[in-house]
This record gives structure tokens, C-alpha cells and sequence, in this order.
């Protein structure tokens, strides 16, 4: 009986590893996918071919392309605000954790190509797509709102401690985030000739002239 009832927690545990390992599995395909051809034309049949897998075996783990998309999206800006946080969380200026935090964006989202790719793709300005319901698919208009109300969490703290311009802490994330897709446009269309690292500087650079006091 012992034997029995320690197995069981045992073979579960092997279960939910399997799982996770197919779940990221089929994530990582799915954000090759949908940053090759969008979201709308993007079909679950191509994506479980390409991760080698049946179709039923990816709808046990994601029951439509909407929801692959969502888990996709939340996943992503989990990780994205987990490695913004990390870099900046020890640094005490306002405008320095706002400067840093765009570095670790652009180095984020090189590291992403492909997720990169998937949100270019929309022709959204990525500084003002969050304040319009209708724009973006589903969790990724949430990551757009999350995106967006760190920055400008930062950007009121630089501003209180007269770091940064007197505008709207929203104007000023906004500026943020439109550089970091503009920046990384440029990156992508010039065949990513350029060391990430430049880009990130030239980033920095250019949020230091048009923000700092």
C-alpha cells in the first residue's frame, strides 16, 4: 500500500513535467508561426505540424488559436517584466530605471525575433495602441497596458524627483515605447546588421536628450 500511494504522486509529477515541456514546446513554435504570418492567418494545423505533434495532442493543451495566443502573449510579458524588474530594480534614479528598463526592452525583444515580429506585424504604434480597446488580440492588448503602466510608473517617479520633463508621465511612456519600435523596426528591415547593443545605445541616447531635465 505504501509503495502504491508514493507512485502516484510520483507519476503525477512526471505528468505536469511532460506537460510543461509540451506546453513550451508548442509555444515556441506558435511564436514562430504567428510572427511569420500573424495572428488571423496563422492555422493550429501548421503550427502542431512544425512541433511535430498531432492536432489532438496540441488541443489537450491549448483548446483554440485564441487561447494558444493568449497563454503566448501572458507568458512573454511575464518573462519581459521579470527581466526589466531584475535590471532595474537596484538602481536608485527614477530616470536611470527608466533608461535601463529601455535597454533591457530592446535586448528582450532582439532576443524574441520572432515575438519581435508578431507584434510589428499589426502596423500598431506601440505608444498609443493601449489606449484604444479595439486594438491588438486579445492578451496581447493586455501586455500592451501592462507595458505602458510600468513605464509611466517610472516615468511619474522621475518626474517627482525632477529628473525628467514636466509632461504627462503617459506622454512621456509613450515616447519610451514608440522609440523602442521605431529603433527596432529599423533593426529588423536592415537585416539586423547591427549589434543589438548599438541599437540599445542609440536608444538610450536618444530618450536621455528628449526626457531628461
Amino acid at each position: 500500500m505504501g509503495t502504491a500511494s508514493n507512485e502516484a504522486p510520483l507519476v503525477a509529477r512526471l505528468d505536469d513535467a511532460r506537460r510543461a515541456v509540451y506546453r513550451e514546446h508548442i509555444l515556441d513554435v506558435a511564436e514562430a508561426e504567428f510572427g511569420r504570418c500573424g495572428f488571423s492567418a496563422a492555422k493550429v494545423g501548421d503550427i502542431a505540424t512544425r512541433a511535430g505533434i498531432s492536432l489532438a495532442t496540441l488541443y489537450k493543451t491549448f483548446a483554440s488559436k485564441a487561447d494558444l495566443w493568449d497563454a503566448l502573449n501572458t507568458d512573454r510579458m511575464e518573462e519581459f517584466t521579470r527581466v526589466v524588474t531584475e535590471r532595474t530594480s537596484a538602481i536608485a534614479s527614477p530616470l536611470e530605471r527608466l533608461l535601463v528598463g529601455a535597454r533591457a526592452e530592446v535586448e528582450f525583444f532582439a532576443a524574441r525575433d520572432a515575438f519581435l515580429q508578431l507584434h510589428l506585424r499589426d502596423g500598431l504604434s506601440w505608444g498609443t495602441a493601449s489606449t484604444f480597446p479595439g486594438a491588438g488580440q486579445g492578451a496581447q492588448r493586455v501586455a500592451w497596458r501592462t507595458g505602458m503602466a510600468m513605464t509611466a510608473a517610472t516615468a511619474q517617479e522621475a518626474i517627482d524627483a525632477g529628473e525628467l520633463r514636466q509632461v504627462r508621465s503617459e506622454v512621456a511612456a509613450a515616447i519610451v515605447i514608440s522609440s523602442l519600435q521605431i529603433w527596432l523596426t529599423d533593426w529588423i528591415a536592415t537585416g539586423r546588421s547591427r549589434p543589438i547593443d548599438q541599437v540599445a545605445d542609440d536608444v538610450e541616447e536618444h530618450l536621455r536628450r528628449s526626457l531628461a531635465v
